[in-house]
């Protein structure tokens, strides 16, 4: 499996994503020729964030489809943590990055990761109202190994 990113004057590396994200990240502002102290993230050919410095312990595969092309970004956090991060496109290519891609951009908030979890919680929650109303509150009696009920007689 591997993952393309794009950067640079339409330069493209390809990177293994079986690895931890915060190590992923760094293998690509080394190779990527960014500067140590640049925090990067990559999004995809339409502009969504995959939030990867979000969740640096977990594996990139697991966040990142496979053969999958991203633009690499640079993530500028302001000094308030209620502000967003502005995110910046470390690509040259005119074809890539058009009015779209930015508008989508900088109009994302840190929902990939977050929201995906929120959602998880949310189905795990509605599944249990689902079993509860299908079991035991319709008054059937309980049956014995056999599937008769123990009121019943021979």
């Amino acid at each position: 499996m591997f993952i393309t990113v794009k950067y640079g004057e339409k330069e493209e590396a390809l990177f293994n994503p079986y690895c931890k994200t915060m190590l992923l990240l760094e293998d690509i502002k080394k190779r990527c020729k960014c500067s140590t102290d640049v925090q990067v993230d990559l999004s995809d050919q339409e502009g969504n964030v995959k939030h990867l410095t979000d969740a640096p312990l977990r594996y990139a595969n697991e966040l990142l489809k496979e053969r999958e092309s991203f633009v690499l970004i640079r993530v500028e956090k302001g000094e308030d943590e209620n502000q967003k991060p502005q995110y910046t496109p470390l690509l040259n290519d005119d074809q890539a990055i058009d009015a779209a891609f930015l508008a989508r951009l900088s109009t994302k908030d840190n929902l990939g990761l977050h929201s995906a979890k929120t959602n998880m919680r949310k189905k795990g929650r509605s599944s249990d109202r689902g079993r509860d109303s299908q079991r035991g509150r319709t008054g059937a009696k309980s049956t014995t190994p056999t599937g008769r009920r123990k009121s019943e007689k021979r």
